[in-house]
Order: structure tokens, then sequence, then C-alpha cells
């Protein structure tokens, strides 16, 4: 008995693995490293909160104001967080969770991968300002005398060289409290910035492989 001439179109439009791409596995890597800078991300926001582990600062709100703003947590974290979940669910084909098709889901992590860039976009401005504008701190003047709390009020970028970085060697001469909050302050903001930079890469990436997956498929769907 011949197939059906339905079931015979429908099986040739499946796509092969010999002409598609592997978009499944690529969305699975894609929402797993996601989900751990995401997790780095809100690790190293909350660390900024308590220099050298010490509450007692956040209490009297002597803390940078870009490291209170918590783009990390939310943008760079719980956004990418989400988004990150549901391109995994995507890659992993978790069918219970889906309500349409292999090409529906592919189109959902490109809108999830769409929020999740906006996120990350967010907490790299936030952090990479929070980076540039120095530790809130307790100034030092010229004559030894302790100053009001504020940024550090020098020349943040060095001028002799050609790439514009924060001088952040006039940042030890001018904090006196807290302890070390130099080190403290431009680690976690670079880490911070690292991690949002990232996932820039990543959610991009997924996007291009959004396109790839709304118009193939999923590579290693069974024939």
């Amino acid at each position: 008995m011949y197939p059906n001439s339905q079931v015979v179109e429908a099986q040739n439009r499946l796509p092969s693995p010999e002409r598609a791409m592997c978009v499944g596995k690529c969305a699975r890597c894609t929402g797993l490293s996601l989900m751990l800078l995401a997790l780095l991300s809100i690790t190293s926001n909350l660390f900024l909160l308590f220099p050298n582990l010490d509450g007692s600062y956040l209490r009297r709100r002597q803390i940078s104001s870009y490291a209170r703003f918590l783009s990390g947590v939310w943008a760079g974290g719980l956004m990418v967080l989400l988004a990150s979940i549901q391109i995994t669910t995507t890659g992993f084909k978790v069918r219970r969770l889906s309500c349409c098709g292999p090409r529906c889901d592919m189109f959902l992590s490109g809108v999830s991968s769409f929020v999740a860039l906006l996120g990350a976009t967010i907490s790299l401005l936030v952090s990479v300002a929070g980076l540039f504008s120095g530790p809130y701190c307790l100034l030092q003047e010229n004559d030894g005398a302790a100053q009001k709390w504020d940024y550090p009020k020098h020349n943040i970028f060095n001028n002799s060289s050609v790439v514009m970085v924060p001088d952040m060697s006039s940042w030890s001469g001018a904090c006196i409290e807290p302890p070390y909050i130099e080190t403290w302050h431009s680690s976690f903001f670079i880490l911070m910035s690292m991690s949002n930079i990232l996932q820039i890469m990543l959610c991009l990436s997924q996007i291009v492989n959004v396109i790839f997956g709304v118009l193939c498929g999923h590579c290693d769907q069974k024939k």
C-alpha cells in the first residue's frame, strides 16, 4: 500500500540534517552560557553593595549610586536569566512547555534574545559609567584633612595613553574609607562589564541562530 500523498509531502518538508543548521544545539549552548553570565552579573552587583563584605556602608547609603541602581541584578541578571531559560528550553525542545512547533519556539526565543540584549546593554552602560566615575568614598584633601563623602574629583582619564582608560591610580590617594575601595570598586565593575559584553555577543549570535531556526527548524529533528 502506498503512503498517503499528504503524508509524503509533509515528510518532504521536514528539514534534513544535511540542509538545516544545528540551531537546536546552538540554542542549548547559548542559553546555558547566558544563564551562567546572568548569575555572574547578579553576584558582581551584589558584591559592590558590600565593600569588604561590610553592610554598614549600604545602611548609611555610602555606596556608589551606579551600584545601588542594581542594573546587574534586574537588567543584566533577571532579564537575561529569564530569557536564557526560554532559549535553553527551546534548544532542548521541551514539548510540554511549548504551545506550537519548533519554528514558533525559535521565534519566541528570538524575542527573548532581544529582551536579554536590551537588559545586557543597560547593565553595560551603567557599569561602564560606574567604573569611570570612580568609587564613592570618604575623600582626603591635599593637606591630609578628611572631606565629605563624594566621588573622586581627580581626572579619571589617563591622557598620557593613546587609549582613554580610567586613571585608577588617582583614586588611591583620594579615598581613605572604605579600605581598599579602589580595588573592590574597579574589580567588580570590570567583572560585571565583561559579563555584559559576553551576554550581548551571545544574544546577537542567538538572534542570527533564530533566523536559521525559523527558516529551517531544528536540525536534530528525526525523520
